[in-house]
């Protein structure tokens, strides 16, 4: 049993087997049920790297190992986040109630990935289909017209000599939206491993003017909410934030967590901390809430107030891509293929019957 720990811990989980782990750990810790016996039955209805992890955490504990020390030993299956929280419940006493806000933290990371995952689905479908399209034009057509106006002894066209230079070269760059697709493919196949749990996977999508607020709201909530929890679960203000913030992906936001931590360690407040034009790039209100929350009000209330409405947003601009997107999309694809007949169908032929006709 041994070794199956030590192949889960080379073997990070997804986002939805920690999902599950969660799920059935935070089950047994409600029930009062032992967690090693209630995981080692569960293991055997598992299957992939989920069994390994959970048969290991339950063999751990079985030979004496706290939860805590079980899954610190799996760190290379479990992210270091997950543990965090575990942690903090287990001082507070409260472990189910540690494991019941992780349970919603993690199926908001899920729901977000989902959400631009269907955002950018059927955008780069039709792009690769525009892509293809061009290159068949390119490569195919145009030299066959080519062909046809040297047969007749006739001069070509501007613009076909253009096309049938573009089909020339294409041996050059052919292979770069394939390239750009396998990239997006790696990425996102990354962003679903639970070893990190951020979103740095996906942040390259704010590249693309469309996206960039959407996944901004995103690591907004997912950011809110994660402070929320680690701070009800007691962990120190300056840890919290850093966790809270490497858990986005955003390198702005990790390193203006690292100097509002820098700071609340040397025993700045966080007003004075976040003076330093620290957190520039979140919106003025998780700004304000960070600056005031502690001495206006609950700042853990605050920020439960905030995730949902930055979840609320940015579902409502994912909904709106989905919809307005195709549409885009169809019109850009509808006007490439049009421009592509006029320049190897249309006006070709137009100017092979015109020098046909003339003297």
């Amino acid at each position: 049993m041994a070794s199956g720990g030590s192949r889960g811990a080379g073997r990070p989980v997804t986002v939805a087997e920690l999902v599950a782990l969660n799920e059935e750990i935070a089950a047994l810790v409600k029930a009062g049920s032992p967690l090693e016996a209630g995981l080692g039955r569960t293991s055997g209805e598992l299957a992939g790297r989920l069994r390994g992890v959970t048969a290991s955490l339950a063999d751990r504990m079985a030979r004496g190992e706290s939860l805590v020390e079980a899954l610190e030993a799996e760190r290379g299956a479990i992210p270091p986040l997950y543990r965090a929280v575990v942690e903090a419940g287990a001082r507070t006493g409260d472990p189910a109630a540690a494991l019941a806000g992780l349970s919603r933290y993690l199926k908001g990371f899920a729901d977000a990935r989902d959400a631009v995952g269907l955002a950018l689905w059927y955008p780069l479908v039709v792009a690769t289909f525009a892509y293809v399209l061009f290159l068949g034009v390119a490569v195919v057509v145009a030299p066959r017209f080519g062909e046809a106006f040297a047969s007749l002894g006739l001069t070509s066209t501007r613009p076909l000599e253009l096309v049938e230079a573009i089909g020339r070269s294409a041996w050059l760059w052919w292979p770069a939206w394939p390239i750009v697709l396998v990239l997006i493919a790696l990425g996102w196949a990354r962003s679903g491993r639970a070893s990190r749990l951020d979103a740095s996977s996906w942040s390259f999508l704010g590249l693309f003017p469309w996206m960039r607020s959407l996944v901004r709201d995103y690591q907004s909530a997912g950011f809110a909410e994660l402070l929320a929890l680690l701070l009800e679960n007691r962990v120190a203000y300056p840890r919290a934030v850093a966790l809270a913030a490497e858990a986005t992906g955003d390198r702005r936001m990790i390193a203006d967590a690292r100097t509002l931590a820098e700071g609340l360690e040397r025993g700045e407040s966080t007003r004075t901390a976040l003076a330093a034009d620290s957190f520039r790039n979140v919106s003025p209100m998780l700004r304000w809430v960070l600056a005031y929350g502690q001495t206006e009000g609950s700042l853990v209330h605050a920020l439960r107030s905030l995730a949902p409405m930055y979840r609320s947003r940015a579902g409502f601009k994912a909904e709106k891509l989905r919809v307005l997107l195709p549409s885009l999309m169809i019109l850009a694809v509808g006007a490439t293929a049009t421009l592509l007949y006029a320049l190897t169908l249309f006006l070709p032929l137009a100017g092979m019957l015109d020098k046909l006709a003339g003297p």
